[in-house]
């Protein structure tokens, strides 16, 4: 069997990355990957890709000529870091540089003869010519309106009811979004496959760097938030309990992972700046942007806890909670329904949107600290949970074939 990954979509996003990532490793954990052939499918060579880069320069050089600005730095698409990000799979999974569009992906899957092809974010349509599962992301703005034009909402819409009647089979992060297909998609004609929660460290994050603290200049204690400022992640609520807490302990930081950019509310991260400033804890408050994976891994494994503070999530706890729950890391955790289904030891709850619940356990995890479990526990328990989620991703791939 030849079993094709598609990269598409996916790959110009950290959490994409992240989760492709999830699906190679849970597939090959399988079992049942004894004697198959993957092939990952990164659209990022081709006459089309070539002449949509040249457009989008043009483009930005004519906004740039008549607004006086400098033009942006270019920069490859995907990233050197993107491909470091599947070097673990070498010798098990044969990357295809392919061109955008359906027509390369049709020509990939022909001249590779895949038998299947996952995860698809939007639909492959009738007459593609090898079956193939879907992927579905979230029902955000079904629940945050208030984030999305009547527009955007209407194209949301339309997107999941073609995708959810025109595959066989999709497949979805949680039971939560499972439950709001049934919901808000009552005519699917689609078999939905719901993914176990499946942390799992890479080998490398269980090594320390110490080096990473002060190459940010940061000191402990501290907690983290490793999410993007966007409107719906929490930071207000999270920013308000560290003030609290603040006030009990000089010394006590937070740091701030993820992109400052949110281009719904443009307003909304110069907003937390300024709210900081008033309470004169501008100094206290690392804001380090998009910074490496690794060092990310890194800042959380030293940090007191986690903080995951969001209003909405499409997986249990998203990437961050996901990442400490790996490495058997402590973290606080907004009680919406799906980050009810993450699954860890080290997990507390608080409830969405309560600053003073939050510090209270904020203030509790700095006078118990945690110890994380052994290496090989963690190895272990990472390895169990992807054969777990591989063998839903395998009865997926059984559906549509």
């Amino acid at each position: 069997m030849k079993i094709g990954i598609l990269a598409t979509d996916f790959i110009n996003w950290s959490g994409g990355v992240d989760f492709l990532r999830l699906v190679i490793d849970s597939l090959l954990a399988s079992p049942r990957s004894r004697g198959v052939e993957f092939h990952l499918l990164i659209p990022d060579a081709g006459p089309r890709l070539a002449w949509r880069r040249v457009r989008r320069g043009a483009k930005q050089a004519m906004r740039s000529l008549f607004s006086g600005a400098a033009p942006s730095p270019q920069h490859p698409s995907p990233p050197e870091a993107t491909y470091q990000a599947f070097a673990e799979f070498r010798g098990r999974i044969t990357v295809q540089h392919i061109d955008i569009g359906r027509h390369a992906r049709s020509r990939a899957v022909c001249r590779l003869g895949l038998d299947v092809i996952l995860p698809a974010l939007h639909s492959l349509r009738p007459g593609f010519p090898c079956p193939w599962v879907g992927y579905a992301y979230d029902f955000q703005h079904k629940y945050l309106p208030q984030y999305f034009t009547p527009d955007e909402c209407r194209s949301r819409d339309e997107h999941f009811a073609e995708m959810l009647t025109q595959c066989r089979a999709l497949i979805v992060n949680s039971r939560a979004a499972a439950a709001d297909i049934a919901k808000f998609v009552p005519q699917a004609t689609a078999q939905v496959f719901a993914l176990p929660f499946a942390p799992a460290p890479c080998a490398d994050w269980l090594e320390d760097c110490p080096e990473v603290l002060p190459r940010y200049g940061i000191t402990q204690p501290f907690f983290i938030i490793s999410n993007q400022f966007w409107s719906h992640k929490g930071h207000a609520t999270a920013f308000e309990a560290f003030r609290l807490v603040a006030q009990q302990d000089a010394n006590l930081r937070l740091v701030c992972t993820g992109s400052t950019e949110d281009a719904r509310n443009p307003d909304h991260f110069p907003g937390l700046l300024a709210r900081l400033k008033s309470w004169s804890l501008e100094q206290r408050v690392h804001i380090l942007g998009l910074i490496p994976k690794r060092d990310q891994i890194e800042l959380m494994k030293q940090a007191c806890a986690v903080i995951q503070p969001t209003l909405f999530e499409g997986g249990p706890g998203g990437g961050a909670v996901y990442d400490a729950v790996s490495l058997d890391l402590p973290a606080i955790v907004s009680d919406i329904p799906v980050n009810r289904e993450v699954d860890g030891t080290a997990i507390e709850f608080f409830p969405v949107g309560d600053a003073v619940a939050l510090a209270g356990k904020m203030q509790a995890r700095l006078l118990a600290p945690h110890t994380r479990g052994l290496r090989s526990e963690l190895i272990s328990q990472g390895r169990c949970r992807r054969v777990a989620c591989g063998n839903m991703l395998w009865d997926a791939v059984d559906c549509v074939l």
